[in-house]
């Protein structure tokens, strides 16, 4: 009688073992899957992006360029640009913005020429970007971004 009592504790203890075990495995490949789910929290999602952006970009022939940017809940834009120290004169552009595959930045073209400028979107802010939409580096650096209104 004790043999089997003894054989039936081994017994189940056994199985408790083999049963943790599963239920770490399967709790490894819960977090491996919730570590590949991609973040979904973007600027074009997250934040209030659409309103009016205000700044003075740097300039290499002026003492800056006063900017005004405005992006519209349709994906449009306007700007509006003077080079000062220069003839004052406003240069306005309008076109449609487009988000590039990460959520992060727009892409502003220009309706006329097809130009086009990159912002990086933050929180009440843009931030211009190079060309291939990398952050502009250098001593002015943090000079290049405007302001939400």
């Amino acid at each position: 009688m004790k043999k089997l009592l003894l054989l039936s504790l081994c017994f189940t203890v056994l199985l408790s073992c083999k049963n943790n075990k599963t239920s770490d495995n399967e709790e490894m490949e819960v977090n491996t899957e919730m570590e590949q789910v991609p973040d979904m929290h973007t600027s074009e999602i997250s934040l209030d992006w659409q309103g009016t952006y205000s700044g003075t970009l740097p300039c290499a022939d002026c003492d800056g360029v006063k900017t005004e940017i405005i992006l519209n809940d349709d994906n449009s834009f306007k700007t509006k640009r003077v080079y000062m120290g220069k003839d004052e004169t406003v240069f306005e552009e309008t076109g449609n913005l487009q988000w590039t595959e990460d959520g992060g930045t727009v892409v502003l073209t220009n309706k006329e020429n097809g130009n086009a400028t990159l912002f990086k979107v933050g929180e009440n802010h843009l931030r211009q970007l190079d060309m291939e939409g990398k952050p502009i580096e250098g001593d002015l650096a943090d000079m290049y971004v405007l302001q939400k209104n």
